[in-house]
């Protein structure tokens, strides 16, 4: 008889361990001669009091649902800045799909939107815009990225079918310039300080409207009327609003991880008397299960026949020493067992082994079909890992 013990990651409690249990059994139990034996350790991990004294407005801010609170022009503009960071053509994409509206065109007339794509591509930097982009770093990136978002499909397609009234569409070519340009900008981790600095983005974003022929009267904002509320998910009152719920469902995560870095040790004991009692299995392991797996395999010689772990972070914790049991450049011990790998590219927890531990651990690549980050908890309803889990399972049965 194969036995296999479960071990969960981080923010895992015991309604959701038995669920996935429960799925484990489901795909290993019916094989003949493997028994799946639970691991659960969440009982020693982190519990926040009830209630907490850290978290401002607790109380009233544990309603798991949405609130009903209308969105200031401020919280949109913050909202809409952490979208155009990190994708500048967001909102002249969104305009583009704006139904077209106005009359017909004179003869020889062109579209409001040509004349105003045409302004753009031609207007001189004056002084005191110069002066702007300077303070704000962006002064050398602002004229290839000015030229990227004019020649853009979604600069062209928003203002072929732009209306008469361009406000909005002025104000997206600054944003887009200001966000491209500060992307260019950026040297490693390091943004330029306009991104740090919201009074100086907007005198620019300000100053360009001003050059592309200013504001107009009459209704404006058709992104926000029609995608405020989507984008205000990112970052705005919304979360405040909420911070309690937020704050109850997120920080089991990271309290087990913060708790294992500190203390650790009870965590791998418990995992050690479940190994112990097995008297010799195969470690299936997720995330951080498969840290402290590792750390507990790296120091002590257990009955353990192959470790497979699952979105583990073990390698890129080794490679920044941070690893408890194994300083960087040092070896697995040869008592280590053999070692397998799953890790999936959507999911950005996990890392790949073998370019790290050569020779002692076999990485196996799968696609959980899930964005990031559902990928990280998506191995088990993924028939690929089960298959590799499966083959191990009856390589031992069979030796």
């Amino acid at each position: 008889m194969t036995a296999v013990l479960f071990v969960h990651g981080t923010g895992v409690r015991k309604e959701s361990y038995h669920d996935t249990f429960i799925r484990a059994s489901s795909n290993l139990g019916k094989v003949t001669g493997i028994a799946v034996k639970p691991c659960y350790w969440g009982h020693l991990g982190s519990k926040l009091p009830v209630p907490p004294g850290s978290i401002p407005e607790y109380d009233t801010t544990r309603a798991a649902g949405e609130t009903s609170v209308d969105i200031d022009d401020d919280e949109y503009r913050i909202a809409l800045w952490a979208v155009l960071y990190d994708d500048p053509l967001y909102e002249l994409r969104m305009l583009a799909l704006r139904p077209a509206t106005g009359g017909e065109l004179a003869p020889g007339q062109l579209p409001p939107g040509i004349v105003l794509l045409k302004s753009a591509r031609e207007f001189p930097v004056p002084a005191s815009l110069l002066a702007l982009l300077e303070k704000g770093g962006i002064a050398g990136s602002f004229p290839a990225a000015r030229e990227l978002v004019n020649e853009s499909d979604a600069c062209r397609t928003a203002l072929l079918s732009a209306p008469s009234g361009l406000t909005d569409h002025r104000r997206a070519l600054a944003r887009a310039y200001i966000a491209q340009a500060a992307a260019d900008a950026s040297t490693g981790d390091v943004p330029p300080a306009v991104v740090h600095d919201a009074t100086l983005r907007d005198q620019l974003e300000s100053e360009i409207v001003q050059i592309l022929g200013g504001d107009e009267r009459g209704p404006a904002n058709w992104v926000r009327a029609q995608l405020g509320g989507m984008i205000c998910r990112i970052g705005t009152r919304r979360f405040a609003n909420r911070r309690g719920a937020i704050t109850d469902a997120a920080y089991p995560v990271a309290g087990d991880i913060l708790l294992y870095q500190a203390r650790g040790e009870g965590i791998r004991a418990f995992i050690r008397e479940q190994i112990e009692a097995s008297s010799g299995c195969i470690v299936l392991a997720h995330s951080l299960g498969g840290i402290a797996c590792v750390d507990l395999l790296a120091s002590h010689d257990l009955p353990v026949h192959c470790l497979i772990t699952a979105g583990s972070q073990v390698p890129f914790l080794y490679e920044i020493n941070a690893l408890q049991s194994l300083p960087y450049g040092q070896e697995l011990p040869a008592h280590f067992p053999r070692w397998l790998n799953i890790y999936d590219l959507r999911d950005f927890l996990s890392y790949q082994g073998d370019r790290v531990f050569r020779g002692r651990v076999k990485d196996f690549r799968v696609d959980n079909r899930e964005p990031f980050p559902e990928s990280h908890s998506a191995y088990w309803s993924n028939p690929e890992v089960w298959k590799i889990v499966l083959e191990e399972c009856d390589e031992r049965t069979h030796r």
